[in-house]
């Protein structure tokens, strides 16, 4: 083979693995590490703090599938999304760890969960078509538990998980409350009675994620924001 047809070869090997659908379902393999180190994510150290409890949203980490803002797709990637530090975390089996990059990555999908990237940020999205996007930023929230200074040691901090609520729609990103009142807001007042009806009639909870969703599907054209 000479070396002209060589070089060729190597070119079009290149294009090929820049092009495809990247399986990294483990880290075996560094080169696959290598990559997602190099282009879509950045090197960080956790948030030094002591706290009872778990601080990521899985318990464990779960494989997900990536899209990137350029298109291409990562399948199987073992990730778990830190609530405290608010980023994703990629870890090989050599320990070495990594948060990706809300900038390159555009959505990430779960089996029951998915996220996408707004404006430098991960959102955990509720509800997501061509009309309108209904996120969530999720994060822990730290408070001391109970104690008598005097008597008991002061124990350390507790998280519990909170998130709070954003409609995107028409280019903009709106935060609302879990309440009807914050709501009804949203909309025009105009609707007023038929969204209240809406919750008689659906037994509508503000807490409920899929009575959001509904709510949104059915008045998005009567947003105000």
């Amino acid at each position: 083979m000479n070396k002209k047809l060589t070089s060729i070869l190597i070119v079009l090997i290149s294009i090929n693995l820049f092009s495809q659908d990247y399986n990294t379902s483990t880290f075996n393999n560094a080169i696959n590490f290598d990559l997602i180190k190099s282009e879509i994510s950045a090197s960080y150290k956790l948030k030094s703090i002591n706290f009872d409890g778990n601080r990521y949203y899985f318990e464990e980490p779960k494989k997900a599938n990536l899209e990137l803002f350029d298109g291409r797709k990562i399948k199987n990637l073992l990730t778990n999304y830190n609530l405290f530090d608010q980023v994703f975390e990629v870890i090989n089996n050599e320990n070495q760890k990594v948060k990706l990059l809300p900038n390159k990555i555009s959505k990430v999908f779960f089996s029951n969960n998915s996220f996408i990237s707004l404006n430098g940020k991960f959102y955990e999205s509720i509800e997501s078509n061509e009309n309108f996007s209904l996120l969530a930023d999720t994060f822990l929230e730290a408070y001391t538990p109970d104690y008598q200074p005097g008597f008991q040691e002061k124990p350390n901090l507790t998280f519990r998980t909170k998130n709070i609520l954003f409609i995107y729609s028409s280019d903009k990103l709106v935060k609302f409350q879990r309440n009807k009142k914050s709501l009804l807001d949203l909309f025009s007042k105009s609707k007023s009675k038929e969204i209240k009806s809406f919750f008689k009639k659906n037994k509508f909870s503000p807490r409920d994620n899929n009575d959001l969703s509904k709510l949104f599907i059915e008045f998005y054209s009567d947003l105000i924001i």
